[in-house]
């Protein structure tokens, strides 16, 4: 075990963000997949990397754990999810990792770039930050991420909310996490539980203690009171706050305080579509029952194409399910076999099919009924 550190790089300059193509990458429980058509450069949608493609190239990536007792050697903490990058093409020459410091009289001269190959590490300094990334030049693939000589007080953070209706006793999950931490990551792990999309960024400090605070707080209970805000990049991550709910609680307000009861953040949470969503989620699988001989009739070819990209994006899918109906020859087989396959796995998924389909063609949404 070991380390080294290269002063190939020159001192990191601050730059304004480049222009890039972001995209949606396949996402699979064990690793991303991006295609990149062409030279350029191109940003992952769910995790914010960025790479610069010299050529044509498919990118496979994936989050793994930090060795601590590896980065204990070289002084330097992680300030950012550790990638393990694949591209068979060799075409990747650059890669810009997303971080989440908040600029000071110091700038971004703690952060680092390491590359771990077996049981050692190379600290090599960034060609450039910008102040969502750091910039690095490569010349192979393994293991890449940021890393800290110091935490800085304070970093840009989110507040990740997850909602488990249960017929008693509702739960509220509150993650406080850095925001170079994928949603995607955190969402994986909250089973049974529905992710609330809300505005939530919030700068916080590393080492303060925080208190969340809801309304009704006699029928909300929350625990644990107090909790230090600490940088976590997995691979587990637990709720730093939990809110037990009353069964009828349609919204709620969810403040964040820190030392001194600051208010730092506050939203009004609504939690209506998710206590309702059984609802709905019964009269899709109905619905698609009832059009499924004139959708296998009607959809085309790029429908069906989109569809099973967003059924394997949204997990109703797996790969392998998904390349069994792409090696079906006629396009009224696929249909069916799509169709079946979603009626089978259960209402959750006949209700994304239907949105997903909404969202491709809305004309034979129309003409389907499914509006």
């Amino acid at each position: 075990m070991g380390f080294k550190t290269s002063s190939h790089f020159h001192t990191p300059t601050l730059l304004t963000e480049p222009e890039w193509k972001t995209i949606y990458p396949q996402w699979t429980k064990t690793h991303y997949r991006l295609q990149c058509p062409h030279a350029g450069l191109f940003q992952c949608r769910l995790t914010g990397l960025v790479f610069l493609m010299e050529g044509e190239g498919e990118v496979l990536y994936r989050t793994v754990q930090w060795d601590d007792s590896l980065l204990h050697s070289t002084g330097r903490t992680p300030a950012g999810p550790l990638f393990s990058i694949e591209c068979l093409q060799g075409a990747v020459r650059q890669l810009h990792l997303p971080h989440c410091e908040i600029t000071s009289g110091k700038g971004f001269d703690s952060l680092s770039v390491a590359h771990v190959t077996g049981d050692s590490v190379e600290v090599l300094q960034p060609v450039r930050v910008t102040y969502s990334h750091a910039v690095v030049d490569i010349t192979d693939l393994s293991l890449w991420g940021l890393v800290s000589s110091y935490f800085s007080s304070s970093v840009e953070g989110q507040v990740l909310l997850f909602h488990k209706p249960q017929l008693r006793k509702p739960t509220l999950n509150v993650h406080l996490l850095p925001v170079n931490v994928p949603v995607t990551e955190v969402e994986r792990e909250q089973r049974d539980c529905k992710y609330i999309q809300i505005p939530s960024n919030c700068p916080l400090t590393c080492g303060e203690t925080y208190k969340l605070c809801c309304d009704s707080a006699e029928k909300n209970k929350i625990q644990p009171l107090v909790e230090k805000f600490r940088r976590e990049y997995g691979p587990n991550y637990h709720p730093t706050f939990q809110v037990f709910l009353e069964a009828s609680t349609e919204d709620v307000e969810i403040r964040l305080l820190k030392r001194g009861d600051e208010e730092v953040w506050t939203r009004q949470v609504p939690l209506r579509d998710t206590v309702l969503v059984g609802g709905l989620e019964v009269r899709a699988v109905e619905q698609l029952r009832s059009v499924r001989c004139k959708f296998v009739e009607k959809v085309s070819e790029p429908t069906i194409k989109g569809l099973l990209d967003g059924l394997l994006h949204k997990k109703v899918i797996n790969d392998y399910e998904k390349d069994s109906v792409k090696v079906t020859a006629e396009r009224a087989d696929k249909a069916r076999d799509i169709i079946d396959m979603v009626l089978h796995k259960g209402p959750n998924a006949c209700l994304t099919m239907k949105t997903l389909l909404c969202e491709l063609d809305q004309y034979l949404c129309s003409e389907l009924g499914l509006r």
